[in-house]
């Protein structure tokens, strides 16, 4: 909710919400999804190499797979409504 106002006051002016900011902060979105992601499974396997605390490996393990989860059921919800 903060991070929301303070981009939309620094980035983003009220008369400009239209659907071409929607369709820039969408895509911006998706491509810090796809980073995120990335960065996930690399420091899953840094972790792993180094022979990290198993628990954190696992906690980081259960976080990429929660967001993945995540993921796939919104695709299929938006998938079925449009």
């Amino acid at each position: 909710m903060i991070i929301n106002s303070i981009r939309s006051k620094v980035f983003v002016k009220k008369e400009e919400k239209d659907e071409r900011n929607i369709a820039i902060d969408d895509r911006a979105k998706a491509k810090a999804f796809d980073v995120t992601g990335i960065v996930f499974g690399i420091l899953i396997i840094i972790y792993t190499f180094m022979k990290y605390n198993l628990l954190m490996v696992l906690l980081a393990c259960a976080a990429y797979l929660f967001i993945f989860i995540t993921y796939m059921f919104y695709f299929g919800k938006f998938h079925k409504e449009m």
